[in-house]
């Protein structure tokens, strides 16, 4: 039962880490790409889809925070979607597209893909 506490937790920290910084750039990117010497997305549009999917991902994991029984094809596409950004911040700053500390929000990502990796390894093998 320790562990499944855990894993609720998990799940919901990962919940508000995704809402928390899309809302965040949604509202402040204007200010923030800036700050960090980036031009402003010429398509806002995308940008924002982006950030809208990354918010829908959110809701997904508090989903599963609140069932960890349940929906395990959502923490799957968290997985693949967690570490395509990952890859895509590293990219972005071998390219000179952002400073090295935004990949820093890569890396948080990368950790959440691998904690959700290790819940779906838990879960197939405790057999609950």
């Amino acid at each position: 039962m320790p562990r499944q506490k855990y894993y609720r937790k998990l799940f919901l920290i990962g919940a508000l880490w995704n809402w928390i910084i899309t809302v965040f750039f949604a509202f402040a990117y204007e200010a923030i790409f800036p700050l960090f010497d980036m031009p402003l997305p010429i398509y806002p549009a995308f940008f924002m889809m982006f950030l809208g999917l990354a918010f829908v991902f959110g809701i997904g994991y508090y989903w599963v925070s609140q069932d960890i029984g349940k929906n395990h094809a959502i923490v799957r596409m968290g997985i693949i979607g967690k570490i395509f950004v990952f890859i895509a911040f590293v990219w972005g700053w071998i390219d000179g597209q952002i400073p090295l500390l935004l990949v820093g929000a890569g890396v948080v990502d990368l950790v959440f893909a691998i904690l959700y990796f290790e819940f779906l390894l838990f879960w197939r093998k405790s057999g609950i």
